[in-house]
């Protein structure tokens, strides 16, 4: 609360300053044709495809810069953000970082050679109005991760800088493609001379845009969802067999974060780590010993038909692999063994002994004691700065 407050009073105060220094924004017209674009934006809302969000208001808030000014950005974003349907003290905190995210992104704009684009104007630099743009766009965003950083920081109690570097790729990726098409709406309006008629042609492009990121998170919510069955079976066959998919996806996301894998590859890593014990199904009723040692190959099997599980597959079938050459199946040694197989080997590891009856702490510990022989240093390491920021998953006994 304490937090979200004082986003918001910092916000309050950059408003009225940007207010006193440059007025009301200007022209009219163009603030009112920029708001009904903001609000159909606002309709659609931010798509989650993984770990990345997505949304179509940014493009709203970087092209609003140029065209109506730092102030007129700022109500455009401030309006919409305030009539959300969530909670108070999100549209709170939603509406303060849109207004701090924008204002500051003004200001990389003019310092970065940018002006302010009215009607009549002639000869607009397009390589000025790009690096302005650019300028801009990355202020942005890193405005937003810090301010998101700060509420995942009071909420997990972990690293603020590990928070940031881990978000601060995916939140420019979204902002980058967002330049693209701010770009295009920013040039239509004004050195093309199209005026807010301009608003009526992107419209689509919106629409579209919106239309295709739904598609895309759609997706990816089904890949994950479609997986769930397995899982389930597993589970009733081996009760706790869920819980210790979710404990060990859990414990793969914030390892292959931490190694520096990039989004995509921790989506990989985290749905292997849910699927890593399916073999077992294959195996029922085989001696215990066979069932220890050909489970990852057996899941493997079961899951291989699936093509976009490729890459998951690759991982599972590599985590019985050990890193002094004794693992199996192939007897790969050190860094032959696949670096999302050496993830998904330390969060099995971490997630086995955490099931077993230890603490979080213990658990660790046992994986420590195994570095050099079954498990990977740096993915060791890299569990223990996990633990330490309270990142691993809660243990529920």
């Amino acid at each position: 609360m304490i937090y979200v407050v004082t986003v918001a009073i910092a916000a309050v105060m950059a408003l009225l300053c940007a207010v006193w220094l440059h007025g009301a924004p200007q022209p009219t017209s163009w603030v009112i044709a920029f708001l009904v674009v903001a609000f159909i934006a606002s309709l659609g809302r931010p798509q989650a495809i993984g770990p990345m969000q997505f949304s179509v208001s940014a493009i709203v808030q970087i092209a609003a810069i140029p065209l109506i000014g730092g102030v007129g950005a700022s109500v455009v974003s401030l309006i919409p953000a305030m009539t959300e349907r969530t909670s108070a003290i999100k549209r709170i905190f939603n509406s303060a970082q849109r207004v701090l995210l924008v204002l500051v992104g003004s200001l990389a704009y003019h310092g970065a050679g940018g002006i302010a684009l009215r009607p009549g104007l002639e000869n607009v630099d397009l390589f000025t109005l790009v690096v302005a743009m650019v300028a801009a766009s990355a202020a942005a965003a890193l405005v937003n991760t810090t301010l998101l950083a700060g509420v995942l920081q009071r909420d997990t109690g972990g690293s603020l800088a590990f928070i940031l570097r881990d978000a601060l790729p995916r939140v420019l990726s979204s902002y980058a493609l967002s330049f693209v098409a701010a770009y295009l709406l920013v040039v239509l309006w004004s050195p093309a001379r199209l005026g807010w008629i301009s608003a009526l042609f992107f419209l689509p492009t919106i629409v579209v845009i919106q239309w295709s990121l739904r598609q895309l998170a759609d997706e990816w919510a089904i890949r994950h969802e479609v997986l769930a069955p397995f899982v389930t079976a597993l589970d009733v066959r081996h009760p706790g067999a869920a819980d210790s998919s979710r404990l060990a996806a859990g414990a793969a996301s914030a390892i292959a974060a931490a190694v520096g894998l990039r989004p995509s590859f921790v989506d990989k890593v985290v749905m292997s780590a849910r699927l890593r014990d399916v073999g077992l199904l294959a195996l029922e009723g085989r001696p215990a010993a066979i069932v220890r040692r050909d489970h990852a190959v057996a899941s493997s099997k079961v899951l291989g038909q699936i093509g976009f599980l490729a890459g998951p597959v690759e991982y599972i079938a590599g985590h019985d692999e050990r890193v002094d050459g004794q693992g199996w199946p192939e007897g790969l040694v050190g860094e032959q063994i696949p670096l999302g197989a050496r993830v998904l080997a330390v969060a099995d590891a971490w997630s086995d002994a955490v099931t077993d009856g230890c603490t979080a702490e213990e658990a660790v510990r046992l994986c420590e004691a195994r570095v050099g022989t079954a498990l990977d240093e740096v993915c060791v390491n890299a569990l223990r700065r996990a633990h330490g920021r309270g990142q691993l998953p809660a243990v529920v006994r």
